[in-house]
């Protein structure tokens, strides 16, 4: 490969600045020698120059561990016009001071700037940041996660709130059935934990004021759990209560898969808030086993450790401790998915009229 070659693939290099060691994928020599001349030709020839901060690789005779590509002038002229054709939530002026920053950002500026001239009117309706990244980008989660993108967004201010998006936080998700007055401090406000998002999504839909009872307990707040998260010690449950219910009388039912790690989950809940009331939320659990009736069930997951079991199984009736045991130490488990919309359609039941002030 001779010299000029050699050279171009160096400027084609997508960064101002190469080490030595990649530098040496680019220079086909036989030896070092070989490659040590050649590179002297390219600092000679002004394709590249030494970072001589870098200091030295080491080698006899000595290159520098860095050097810079010396890339020819861009010029920005030919997008001077697109720029200022862009919608004006965008910072024009901005671009025409650093078109360079516009050749950075425009793969992400042209679908913005398309989805505010031709789609301006679904952006009068809020959508979560998920769902509008989604419209934007064909990436779901590119407004969430990519940092390409967030520093295109903190070029243009304003530019979040014109596209309407809300962000849709990690921290416990809850959905309340109906307003709740703290401050009714001789009500106890009944909560209920979902394991899983299925389900909890299902019982959001299906909850609402006057009908959010189940087996004669009227809930005011369904939480995700998250899986294990509802256990940490770290932004526990027992914080969350305090910050959202500080001078209202709490009372937690939990409801999760039938299975060892759905049993210890609940097990290190109780034990990380032991300032708080959480019970097992029973009906439910009656109702997944009534429904496992001759149905085959899934094989756990591996190496699922049995910590909790005994403890689990006293809140059970001979009966259904009996069930419990054959259905875990068969190696399977009840998902709380086995409960669906069409049974939570039977399941709630409308409020009585007096559960506004009698204590559950």
């Amino acid at each position: 490969m001779d010299l000029e070659q050699i050279s171009r693939k160096i400027k084609a290099y997508p960064h101002v600045r190469i080490t030595e060691k990649e530098l040496r994928e680019y220079v086909s020599a036989q030896d070092y020698g070989d490659y040590y001349k050649i590179m002297i030709e390219l600092v000679e020839s002004n394709v590249i120059t030494p970072v001589k901060s870098s200091g030295s690789n080491g080698m006899r005779p000595p290159l520098y561990k860095r050097y810079n590509i010396m890339k020819p002038a861009v010029k920005y002229d030919e997008l001077i016009p697109e720029i200022r054709l862009l919608n004006e939530k965008l910072n024009i002026e901005g671009y025409l001071n650093e078109p360079e920053k516009y050749k950075n950002h425009r793969d992400w500026i042209l679908p913005i700037d398309n989805f505010l001239k031709n789609e301006a009117a679904k952006l009068e309706i809020p959508c979560s940041i998920n769902e509008r990244s989604f419209q934007l980008f064909q990436k779901e989660k590119a407004l969430r996660e990519n940092r390409e993108l967030a520093v295109v967004l903190n070029f243009n201010p304003g530019l979040k709130n014109a596209l309407n998006f809300y962000d849709t936080p990690e921290p416990f998700h809850a959905f309340y059935t109906s307003r709740i007055d703290v401050g009714l401090t001789n009500r106890i406000l009944n909560i209920l934990i979902i394991e899983n998002k299925d389900t909890w999504y299902t019982l959001r839909n299906r909850m609402k004021p006057g009908f959010c009872s189940i087996a004669g307990l009227s809930f005011q707040c369904i939480l995700y759990g998250e899986g294990r998260k509802i256990a940490r010690i770290k932004d526990s449950l027992t914080d969350f209560d305090h910050c959202y219910f500080k001078d209202a009388k709490t009372c937690y039912y939990y409801f999760g898969d039938l299975d060892y790690e759905g049993i210890d989950i609940v097990h290190d809940l109780i034990n990380a808030n032991p300032l708080l009331q959480i019970n097992l939320m029973l009906p439910l659990y009656h109702s997944m086993l009534d429904a496992s009736e001759g149905i085959p069930l899934p094989m756990a997951k591996e190496n699922q450790k049995n910590k909790a079991g005994e403890w689990f199984l006293s809140y059970f009736n001979l009966e259904r401790q009996n069930k419990i045991k054959s259905i875990l130490e068969s190696g399977r488990y009840i998902p709380q998915e086995i409960l669906n919309n069409s049974d939570f359609m039977k399941l709630i039941c409308r409020d009585s009229q007096d559960e506004e002030t009698r204590h559950v």
